[in-house]
């Protein structure tokens, strides 16, 4: 139960995040806060399930661009998101993607979430 709770909690804190990015960033759109915390669920599936398979096929990459390549990966996830839940959740580009990935990247790790 206490896991559970602390999966939700840390939904929350990851909408809120999420939330955050439409304010910073003109070309993010989140319609409300109900649709973030809906992000926050498929980014935490699409990295629990895509996300390490993307790494390890990346990998050579990875390595020879000594982790940078990394960002990509994380962008091109955050791009999957918008496109599971579209017209509610829109980035503009890619590269906005990749920015906004580092934005969340940074503040779930200052956060805690995702951590066990």
């Amino acid at each position: 139960m206490k896991k559970i709770m602390q999966f939700i909690c840390e939904l929350v804190l990851g909408a809120g995040v999420i939330m955050l990015m439409s304010y910073l960033f003109d070309g993010v759109y989140v319609k409300d806060f109900s649709i973030a915390f809906m992000v926050a669920f498929v980014l935490s599936l699409l990295n629990m399930f895509v996300k390490p398979i993307l790494t390890l096929l990346a990998l050579p990459i990875t390595i020879m661009s000594l982790g940078l390549f990394q960002l990509v990966i994380n962008g091109f996830i955050l791009k999957l998101a918008t496109n599971v839940l579209y017209p509610d959740f829109q980035i503009a580009s890619f590269a906005l993607s990749i920015a906004v990935a580092i934005c969340i990247s940074f503040l779930y790790s200052i956060l805690g979430i995702g951590k066990d």
